[in-house]
């Protein structure tokens, strides 16, 4: 029996489909990453989702938790370090590559203490530009390849009043 899993890798846009048999190895993973036409080496780390850690795979069965339809993160942080800066303080913390952004700004409007509609009237938009990512997007979409790190700014969202 095998189960449809979403791969998405760091440094690349797409998201690679597979068929992961019952008795897949990482290799397997590997293997079909490369067929999709994704270079990746071994320091690459595979994680599930938006786990902290990552998926400990031993020998030839596929670990119980990767079920049908699961998203798959391979990338070559075990941690993200972001920076988020609100008004004249700036916070850090490590997320799992793929943490989203939703998540990054929850954990901001909590530690800097955001009443709920301050909250809501927030997003986050990447240091030194003005791009805003959706709020789904993983962290390793948004880390340059082969780097580990990130920085937001906590700004307020554009309004529009008529």
């Amino acid at each position: 029996m095998s189960h449809t899993v979403f791969i998405a890798v760091q440094g690349h846009d797409r998201l690679v489909e597979i068929d992961l048999p019952d008795n897949a190895s990482i290799e397997i993973v590997h293997a079909s990453v490369k067929e999709a036409g994704i270079e990746i080496d071994e320091e690459f780390i595979l994680f599930h989702d938006e786990d902290d850690d990552p998926i400990e795979w031993h020998g030839h069965k596929r670990p119980h938790h990767i079920k049908h339809g699961a998203k798959l993160h391979l990338a070559k942080c075990r941690k993200i370090a972001v920076s988020i800066n609100y008004l004249e303080k700036t916070a850090k913390h490590r997320f799992a590559p793929g943490a989203r952004v939703r998540r990054v700004k929850a954990w901001a409007v909590e530690h800097f203490k955001l009443a709920e509609r301050d909250a809501a009237e927030h997003v986050l938009q990447v240091c030194g530009g003005t791009d805003r990512p959706p709020t789904d997007t993983p962290l390793h979409k948004l880390a340059k390849h082969g780097h580990c790190d990130l920085c937001f700014d906590l700004v307020p969202d554009i309004r529009v009043e008529g």
